[in-house]
This record gives structure tokens, sequence and C-alpha cells, in this order.
């Protein structure tokens, strides 16, 4: 009797460990895979077009949004991302995650943020109105929702607003 509930409880505790390990380092792996898949090199924007079945840049694309992105690297130099909003007619967010693909800070068009935006973005502290990362490598996705061609029209528009500036960290 005693044998068994000794394998019963290695057996849980083996379990929990391999548990632990796969939630620990499945979200480096999505990051890793992601980057080495990425069409740009880092610190560079990629705009992708319509959405559809076949799109596998992005986890679980959903069909009614076209997708920017920009894989970052903060180890030199911060970023200075710029862009614009749409009116609120037209849904449109950015969301930056760290390097495990945790999101940590979302910003859209429906929170009463002025329409052109410029978010300086840095691994190290510094002054007002500069975002800091998580992680010095991370990513950036801007979202804009698409229900017809008019808006295809204004989604096109934005996504080439949405521009990202290498500037120096001592700035």
């Amino acid at each position: 009797m005693m044998t068994l509930i000794k394998r019963v409880l290695l057996f849980v505790v083996i379990v929990l460990a391999v548990q632990y390990l796969f939630i620990a380092a499945v979200p480096s792996l999505i990051f890793a895979i992601a980057k080495v898949r990425k069409p740009q090199p880092m610190n560079t924007v990629y705009h992708a077009g319509k959405t559809d079945a076949g799109m596998r840049k992005v986890v679980l694309p959903n069909p009614d949004f076209i997708y920017s992105a920009c894989f970052f690297d903060l180890s030199k130099n911060d970023l200075l991302i710029t862009g614009e909003f749409p009116d609120t007619s037209q849904y449109c967010s950015l969301a930056f995650y760290d390097d495990k693909a945790q999101p940590y800070y979302v910003r859209n068009n429906l929170q009463g943020f002025k329409s052109k935006y410029s978010i300086r973005l840095s691994s190290v502290n510094r002054v007002q109105r500069t975002l800091r990362a998580k992680t010095k490598q991370g990513t950036v996705l801007m979202r804009i929702l698409v229900t017809d061609s008019a808006q295809m029209a204004s989604a096109k528009r934005l996504q080439q607003s949405f521009k990202v500036k290498e500037v120096p960290q001592n700035d």
C-alpha cells in the first residue's frame, strides 16, 4: 500500500513539474518562433493585408481586422512610435507585448486620446511621456477594424502612418 502511495505522489509531482515548465516555457517559445518568422528586421514595421484563413503571422487572426506589427529590440536605442488613430467610427488599437507574448500596455482610439500619437518606448528609466518596456525585446501590434471598403481605404492610410524610428537612449 505504501509503495502505491509513493508512486502516486511521484506521478503527481512529475505532472506538476512538467506543467510548470510548460507554462513557463511556452510564451518564450511562441515569441522566439514569431521572431524567426517575421518578414522584416527588428525595429521595422510590417503592414499586413486583409486577414484570411491562411494568414498565420498573427496568432488566431480576426478577419475583421488588418494588422501592422513591429518586433522591437531596445538594447541599443529607444523607439519613437508615431501614427494616427481614426475617428471613433472605426476601432483601432496599439498593443505592446513583452518577450513572453504578454501584453503590458494597450491604447485605442475610443479612450479619448488625441488622433495623432507619439510614444517613446524605452527599456531604461526615462522622463515623462515615455513608455517603459517590460523587456528589451517585444512586439507592438496595431489592429484596425475593417467592415467595408470605405473603412479599408482609411485603414490602409492609417497603417502607413504607423512608423517606428530608432532614437538614442541618452536623448
